[in-house]
């Protein structure tokens, strides 16, 4: 009770003495005013004299001590930067959850603090408080939000990159005048209400927090628009509410204050906060009801000038706004490259929906250590939507305005020192060719200003990549430039899905990087398509130079122990010896030497490094495989580690090397020669220099020597028709009306529906026909494609495809029924629904970007029927759109706002985007050597660097049907009920089928095509889902599809030996000596025996697991 009684007396002391005004001591008002100004720009100033001094001093030193400078400065400014980057990174960023915490309990701090304002606005300005006595909590409460905001301050100020800028920014001035006040208020006992107002003005930060959380959707709608405009009138209502309470509190302080020149001036009515409220109110809105007006000449000169401000701002406030952060772009800076940490300038077509998914894949946390900084180079400012992207990555993403033509603004960004260049492109460009042009164009002007720039570069057509050839300094070899053809890529996959149902979505997972959290149920165990779809979307295509204890094998009896002991999928593999990439080789046709590339299929780089630090020696003794070299070969590991160079230079487009040609060193039976050939004994990094110049010329040979004439070719004894490169079918030119439908009925065909006219462009169909015209496809095997569209287009896109075999066109509509039903859609295998390329750019709803696909899809069910005996249509439709998906199917179970790839009709492989390829470029920058992989299994045959193809040119290539060469590998579908294999598969666990396929017929399992319902009795065929590499244990069930790496045949192109006796003959003129015809003779028999040997030395394969691939 006594305590209780004294706390009692003290704060009624501390109450009279706030009540008598201090014992009847003066205002000492300007003590605290005084002592802001001081902090104010006596700080400024002494940061001003520390910077200049900092300058001379670093003058004096790199000329005094120049050769202890460099190293001095490295590590001082090392220090700094890690200090600077861990408080960004924990702290202050608005990327993580910890720096999103922060800037919200800012703001709500600051409303606390205006709000106790507020509340103590109707006592006195100056009261006596004795702080150790006093009752008051909201002494109390200032006293912690000041702390909390001096240390919000100091973060900021050790994080700023110019201090003297940040010491003068309205922030900083705001904390100058709360901050010292409250502190001072602790050594006079006096409690100054004050400036406390200012920090109304703080309230305009929660304009970024807004247009962060508007950025953080990945969805694309129709309600982008509407969100931006609320976001911008919300920022712009802060503002006003900022600038409306900040002078409410100056009037009210300095009428309650008075003039400093003259005694007793203050009010001496009850003037409150909310007085002066409503008096800035009614003044800045013109109406002036005169019941409230300022007394004291500070508050009346303010409100003269209050009034215009206010007028001003109700009038004209949006475009002054504009135009001021218009002169003053925040992106308008230079790049300080401050750390050691490497980052690469993206420029080209920069928008929020261009590059949401790259910057995903890209700044993906699985990339670990080797993550780099993003610098975006663009001729405009960001959108708020980019812009709230941007803050998220606010520790890797930097933005800067100006133009990639421009090199004072490549100087800016300090595109020299970057590790790479990307150019992307605008995907949704009316006019192809254009767009092509301007990235070529940015190109140029990069290679201009810094010639050994590694280029990664967007092209929308694929003859487009004629032109790289112009541009100076361009080389894949040295400087790893690589080019991204998107129509070659998107087409390449659907067109791979019309013969492998899937494809394209195995395709994507597996060079898209994404991250899988497991429930707390096994996968086995719940019965959820989504959980093993998202088991299998985690893993990807990683390289990595495989051990030594590999050396000697072949391919089956390495993947076999990689996968068994390893827990590592190998599909492909490739020696330091010019032996070439092999894909899933013939146990007869390949060893693994010392030095050897693997590809494998994993879900972390971390696991994938097992395979290169392997030891046969400790697995026998029980020792678990780790991810650093065992103690027993730790010695051995390091000198083979050392000869292999730590970045391998990438390989100009690499022809794969035919099976033929997979031989040991020392038995060189074919008839091309090899030249430069390099011994893998001696591989150092110079060598494997030489060994990628030795792959392009090989690659530039192996495209470009072949093409010869028809009639020549003709006398030699050729049998089978392809173009001059010798990777796709050829046919004589038929017109027009020869190929039209008319009354021929087709099955197991292949439809592909188009739309537009004469003047939409169409880079990607003949990318499209490529593939399914491959020449490791038998010619007896092809499908027939069926072209549904209007006869204008299909009159502009026959120039392309008038020497492709088994083409028919079909003139009208896909929108129209009676259109495919004569296009028996329900006999087709597959039918393809393309995107309308034409007047993109004039849909303002990007909805309506797809409105013809989805109505032909919709069409595909109606025209099939819906009897017993009907199977659904199978489908692909291609989609500009993301968000569109699922108009596909009506009774789709997807959640709102889903990504795509987690979409039940991507899971399938029902359509495909072109926003799903923008990971390839971030796979083309981290793992360039997974890029040809890629594009064999793609492309289907061997892709040229320079595509430069002369479409006036019909000169077939016919070669030997017998010869076997290049890409001789597929990716296929099979059923587990297939009758030559289903007592191998069916009802077995994965691992089990996954070895013996393996091992008895050489067919390397990638993953399942699994029904939806796959554990019920019935299940629903049409729904399936691609479940990459699924556990060993997963049972394989009969409704079950295995999607297999599978060797098919190729022919193989003449020897140059051959081509060059052709070509001088075709120079000779009145014909051949006889003597030269009987030398050809004997070539051309002798070129027959040597491919009849290699024949002979394929691993024999069964007749119907061979067919299987077609």
């Amino acid at each position: 009770m006594g305590d209780n009684g004294t706390d009692s007396f003290a704060c009624l002391v501390a109450d009279a003495n706030m009540q008598r005004g201090c014992g009847g001591e003066n205002g000492r008002w300007y003590y605290f005013v005084a002592t802001s100004l001081v902090i104010l720009f006596g700080g400024g100033f002494l940061i001003f004299c520390l910077q200049i001094i900092y300058d001379k001093w670093n003058q004096i030193s790199r000329r005094m001590f120049p050769n202890h400078y460099d190293r001095d400065k490295l590590d001082e400014v090392e220090l700094h930067n890690k200090l600077r980057h861990y408080i960004v990174n924990e702290v202050i960023s608005l990327q993580t959850n910890k720096g999103m915490v922060l800037a919200i309990l800012y703001f709500l701090f600051n409303v606390i603090s205006v709000t106790l304002y507020i509340n103590q606005s109707d006592q006195p300005l100056e009261q006596c408080e004795d702080v150790l006595n006093t009752c008051n909590w909201t002494l109390y409460a200032d006293i912690g939000l000041n702390v909390f905001f001096l240390f919000h301050f100091l973060l900021r100020l050790i994080a700023a990159p110019n201090r003297l800028k940040f010491w003068f920014q309205m922030g900083s001035i705001v904390d100058f005048c709360t901050i010292p006040p409250c502190a001072l208020a602790l050594i006079l006992e006096r409690n100054w209400l004050g400036m406390r107002f200012m920090r109304a003005l703080r309230f305009m930060q929660m304009g970024e927090i807004l247009m962060t959380f508007n950025s953080t959707g990945t969805e694309e709608d129709q309600r982008a628009e509407k969100r931006k405009s609320i976001v911008q009138l919300l920022v712009l209502m802060l503002d006003f509410v900022s600038v409306w309470l900040f002078a409410a509190g100056f009037v009210h302080l300095v009428e309650n204050s008075g003039d400093p020149w003259k005694a007793d001036s203050a009010r001496k009515d009850n003037f409150t906060y909310f007085d002066s409220v409503w008096l800035t109110m009614v003044t800045m809105s013109t109406v002036g009801y005169g019941d409230v007006y300022p007394t004291t000449g500070i508050g009346r000169s303010f409100m003269m000038v209050f009034i215009v401000c206010g007028l001003a701002m109700f009038a004209t406030y949006t475009p002054y706004l504009y135009e001021f952060y218009r002169s003053r772009s925040p992106y308008a800076g230079r790049y300080e490259r401050a750390d050691s940490k490497k980052y690469v300038v993206v420029c080209g077509h920069i928008t929020y929906n261009n590059v949401k998914s790259f910057l995903a894949d890209f700044l993906h946390p699985d990339r670990g250590d080797r993550t780099s900084r993003v610098l975006f180079l663009d001729n405009k400012r960001p959108e708020p939507e980019l812009t709230g992207l941007i803050k998220r990555y606010f520790l890797s993403v930097q933005y800067f305005e100006g133009s990639a033509l421009n090199h004072n603004d490549l100087r800016r960004v300090q595109l020299e020192f970057s590790d790479a260049v990307i150019l992307l492109c605008n995907k949704d460009s009316d006019d192809t060719k254009s767009e092509d042009a301007a990235t070529i164009l940015r190109a140029i002007s990069v290679k201009n200003y810094c010639s050994k720039a590694r280029l990664i570069m967007q092209l929308l057509n694929y003859k487009s990549k004629s032109f790289l050839q112009t541009i100076p300094n361009w080389d894949p070899i040295n400087y790893r430039d690589e080019n991204i053809c998107i129509s070659e890529f998107m087409y390449g996959l659907v067109a791979q899905s019309c013969l492998c149902p899937g494809f394209s979505t195995l395709m994507i997972n597996l060079i898209s990087t994404r991250s899988y959290i497991p429930g707390n149920e096994k996968i086995n165990e719940n019965f959820d398509w989504k959980s093993d779809y998202a088991y299998g979307c985690d893993h990807e295509i990683y390289t990595v130079m495989i051990s030594s204890d590999f050396n000697g094998m072949t391919f089956p009896e390495a993947a076999e122990i990689c996968y068994k002991q390893l827990n590592l999928l190998m599909i492909a593999v490739e020696n330091f010896d010019n032996s070439g990439l092999a894909i899933n080789p013939l146990p007869d046709q390949f060893t693994i030497r010392k030095e050897c590339l693997g590809y494998f299929i994993a879900s972390s780089y971390k696991d994938v490094c097992r395979a290169r630090f392997y030891c046969a020696l400790c697995l026998n003794e029980g020792i678990e495989i780790g991810f650093k070299p065992c103690k027993c070969r730790l010695e051995a590991a390091v000198p083979q580690l050392s000869t292999v160079p730590a970045v391998k230079k990438k390989r100009s487009n690499v022809q794969l090397i035919p099976l033929s040609e997979h031989k040991s060193p020392n038995n060189n039976e074919s008839g091309l020669t090899r030249v430069g050939s390099i011994d893998s004994k001696s591989s150092t990094a110079t060598d494997v220099n030489q060994l990628r110049t030795v792959r392009h010329l090989f690659s530039q040979h192996s495209t470009k020597s072949t093409s010869v004439d028809r009639g020549t070719l003709a006398g030699a004894g050729m049998s089978s028709t392809f173009d001059p490169t010798g990777n796709y079918h050829w046919a004589p030119e038929k017109k027009f009306e020869d190929v039209d439908l008319k009354d021929h009925e087709l099955n197991n065909h292949i439809v592909i529906c188009a739309f537009g006219d004469d003047k939409t462009p169409i880079s990607g169909l003949s990318s499209l026909i490529k593939p399914l015209r491959a020449s490791n496809l038998p010619y007896k095997k092809l499908k027939v494609v069926l072209l549904l569209a209007e006869k204008d287009f299909l009159l502009k896109a026959w120039k392309e495809l008038r020497h492709f075999p088994k083409i028919r066109v079909l003139c009208g509509s896909a929108l129209d029924r009676s259109k495919l039903k004569r296009a028996f859609i329900n006999r087709a295998s597959m039918v393809v629904i393309l995107s309308n390329y034409g007047k993109r750019m004039a849909y303002k709803d990007p909805f309506l970007l797809d409105k013809e696909p989805i109505l032909a899809c919709l069409n595909l069910p109606q025209v099939a029927g819906k009897s017993e005996n009907s199977k659904p249509v199978e489908f692909i439709a291609e989609l500009v759109n993301d968000s569109n998906v699922h108009f596909l199917d009506q009774d789709n179970e997807d959640e709102p706002d889903i990504e795509l790839h987690l979409t039940m009709k991507f899971a399938q492989g029902s359509c495909i985007t072109a926003t799903a390829l923008d990971t390839l470029m971030s796979e083309a920058y981290y793992n360039d050597e997974v890029m040809t992989l890629v594009r064999a299994l793609i492309a289907g045959a061997n892709v040229p660097e320079y595509d430069a193809e002369d479409e006036e040119h019909s000169g077939p290539l016919q070669v030997p049907a017998n010869a076997l060469c290049g890409s001789q590998c597929r990716v296929i579908r099979i059923k587990a009920e297939e009758p030559s294999l289903s007592e191998h598969i069916k009802g077995k666990a994965y691992k089990d089928v996954f070895v013996e396929l393996l091992q008895k017929f050489n067919l390397l399992c990638l993953g399942l095509h699994r029904a939806i319902d796959w554990h019920l009795d019935v299940s629903v065929e049409h729904k399936r889902f691609v479940y990459i590499n699924p556990p060993g244990e997963t049972k394989i069930v009969a409704s079950d599809y295995l999607y297999v790496i599978v060797q098919t045949s190729k022919l193989q192109p003449p020897t140059e030996v051959m081509l060059n006796k052709i070509r001088d003959t075709m120079l000779r003129k009145g014909g051949t000596p006889e003597h030269e015809q009987s030398a050809d003779s004997k070539l051309t028999r002798q070129n027959k025996v040597d491919n009849e040997s290699g024949k002979q030395q394929m691993l024999p394969i069964d007749e119907s697991i061979a067919s299987l691939a077609v």
